[in-house]
């Protein structure tokens, strides 16, 4: 072939094959590129927004109640639009731009979850009136918002009268409401263990044995920045003044912290010999937080924490026996609670679920984007219902992570999740003329595990054009770790302690329960406390001048309750995790075919570690504010609410 001819060949054919391949290369990479930082920007977004939901709830006394989590959760997703704005601004986007493409945000919390998306407003305003449309006319118009609060619940049906609802929690907390096989009408709320764990108990000193372990009172202290109101000598009005960190102990009472005042409790202190009215009472160095500001307890007040502490009255506390019995009070309780459930539930041998949305589950399915075909978006295990139930069952204790009523509690919320975003994401296709068909993403087995075990936030985005035909479609999962209303199995931090009360400031190591070398060594003096305890708290108030009485500055002071720092084999570099939590729980030993460590593959929790983890996990829980636990007040009156 002449060269005349190979060159118009290559001009003609290859050459324009090459361009076009080259641009679609380039075109290609562009898109992966452009993903990868829109990956990045969703990923920081959704940081962001529980990030903002932490700092709100850590120094808000009132993150529990269900109106300031709605004021949280609404914050949240303001920072999370402001975020996300923010990342995508070079391509020109706003949040009024990226609302069309957000089609769900998920906050699972404690007891329940809220979704954010597109709904239809049936409400109109005229004349400071709400008009409620009843059709489906152009009344009814599409926004974007907070849906109400949906709870983790499946109602059951058995013999007899036996109809039941119950509400599942992120834990073995449950609320059961309904009626019995007799047709006795129940509402009650509490903590599902198997009742056979717990036994001895001994309420007059506040001690009883579960798993094997000596649950007693125990000492519990933090740092503490605390406000007070105090009135000069010869000026009017109170101005606040505020103390360094310092050291109380602590006890919980009614869901929160009653500290023992050693140091500014007397009024003739020289420290303070001016010491005011409002929030002081004379002889009782008992106090509590408000806003920061330190409450002294009544009289009446007083002696019901004693009675809380085994003792007569309050003149009767000192810092020796000021010790806290929730850890107590949770396995008596939990006992309670359930044996009342194995009672409710004996000779139900056959239960079936009614709840439409967890038997329907398995046909759910959705687009694996990356193989495009359509599969299930949760696989979920066979059993009977009353297995899930027979909670004294050795392999089937609620307090464990392997027990089936935890697989079953994991699939009732998944249930509920799955089905409640399929169906405001299709609403939002409804409301969207883009084009692009939205869809719920397959989420893996272990994104399922992370938000039926954690309060999180889930956000979705799709449907940003990215180039070459192609869209951008993605979801993120944060888990947030840090809140007032959930300690999780492994949100407990151990730490040895001197004389078992107070620990080291200056040399202190922390570790995670679950570490090899903690267990190995299972020092004699460890306490455990929630792992928020050891994040940086804040204080402030508005220093005010004595004769204006005008603001002359805010003060802000930032502390530690417990200080010093996490033990590098295993809360930093965590390679010497061995221990599952129901090894520390059950006692359990570790083995392994292929294990890593020196020495035997057989390995025990140490028992000075086992207590201190129990201990502390039953207080923590015990001591968190539950807003079903009003159901439990008609019990000792006999009567339905």
């Amino acid at each position: 072939m002449k060269l005349q001819q190979l060159a118009v060949i290559f001009v003609i054919i290859v050459l324009p094959i090459s361009l076009v391949l080259s641009i679609y290369t380039n075109n290609n990479i562009s898109v992966l590129e452009t993903q990868a930082d829109y990956n990045d920007i969703l990923l920081t977004a959704t940081n962001d927004a529980v990030q903002a939901y932490q700092l709100n709830t850590l120094r808000n006394g009132y993150s529990t109640v269900n109106d300031s989590k709605i004021r949280d959760i609404s914050a949240s997703v303001n920072s999370f639009f402001n975020s996300l704005a923010s990342g995508l601004g070079s391509s020109g986007y706003r949040r009024e731009d990226l609302e069309p493409y957000i089609p769900a945000m998920l906050f699972t919390l404690y007891d329940g979850y809220y979704l954010y998306g597109d709904y239809q407003n049936a409400v109109t305003i005229n004349n400071g009136r709400q008009n409620y449309s009843t059709d489906n006319s152009n009344q009814l118009s599409s926004q974007s918002g907070i849906k109400p609060f949906i709870y983790y619940t499946c109602e059951y049906r058995g013999s007899g009268s036996f109809d039941i609802v119950i509400n599942y929690t992120l834990d073995n907390y449950i609320t059961v409401m309904g009626t019995a096989s007799d047709g006795t009408v129940v509402n009650r709320s509490g903590y599902l263990i198997n009742p056979n764990r717990v036994s001895n108990i001994d309420d007059t000193n506040g001690t009883l044995t579960a798993y094997g372990i000596t649950i007693e009172p125990e000492t519990l202290g933090e740092y503490l920045v605390a406000i007070d109101t105090v009135s000069r000598e010869g000026q009017t009005g109170t101005e606040y003044v505020s103390r360094q960190p310092e050291y109380f102990q602590y006890v919980y009472y009614n869901n929160q912290k009653y500290y023992i005042d050693t140091k500014y409790n007397n009024s003739s202190n020289t420290d303070n010999p001016s010491r005011v009215s409002s929030t002081y009472t004379e002889n009782v160095n008992l106090f509590r937080l408000n806003n920061n500001l330190r409450v002294y307890l009544t009289e009446t007040e007083a002696n019901g924490l004693a009675q809380f502490l085994g003792l007569d009255d309050y003149t009767q506390i000192t810092t020796d026996n000021f010790k806290d019995r929730s850890a107590f009070k949770y396995y008596k309780e939990a006992q309670e609670f359930s044996n009342f459930f194995v009672e409710l539930v004996r000779n139900q041998t056959n239960i079936d679920v009614v709840t439409e949305t967890y038997n329907n589950q398995l046909n759910y399915t959705a687009l694996n984007t990356e193989t495009g075909e359509e599969v299930p978006v949760h696989s979920r295990a066979t059993y009977e219902i009353a297995d899930v139930f027979n909670i004294t069952a050795t392999d089937n204790d609620p307090e464990t992570e392997s027990s089936l009523f935890n697989e079953h509690r994991m699939d009732v919320i998944i249930s509920s999740i799955e089905s409640n975003l399929m169906s405001i994401i299709a609403n939002f296709n409804i409301h969207n003329n883009s084009g692009f068909e939205f869809s719920l993403p397959v989420l893996s087995e272990d994104d399922w595990y992370k938000i039926t075990n954690n309060v999180t936030v889930v956000s979705f985005m799709q449907g940003i054009p990215i180039g070459n035909y192609k869209y951008y479609s993605n979801y993120v999962i944060v888990a947030n770790t840090l809140n007032k209303e959930f300690v999780s199995r492994d949100g407990i931090i151990l730490r040895e302690t001197e004389s078992g009360i107070r620990a080291d400031d200056t040399n202190g190591t922390y570790h995670n329960p679950r570490c090899l070398t903690l267990n190995t060594e299972n020092p004699s003096n460890i306490t455990g406390y929630n792992v928020i305890d050891y994040e940086q708290q804040l204080t402030s108030y508005d220093q005010v001048d004595p004769s204006s009485h005008a603001t002359v500055q805010t003060l802000s002071f930032y502390y530690y309750p417990h200080s010093g720092s996490g033990a590098y084999e295993c809360v930093i570099g965590k390679q010497d995790i061995l221990f599952s939590t129901d090894n520390l729980i059950l006692g359990t030993a570790f083995s392994s075919q292929n294990d890593a460590y020196e020495g035997s593959t057989t390995r025990t929790p140490g028992d000075n570690v086992r207590k201190a983890y129990i201990t502390a996990l039953a207080r923590e829980k015990y001591a968190l504010y539950k807003i079903s636990d009003y159901f439990n007040l008609y019990n000792t009156t006999n009567e339905t609410p």
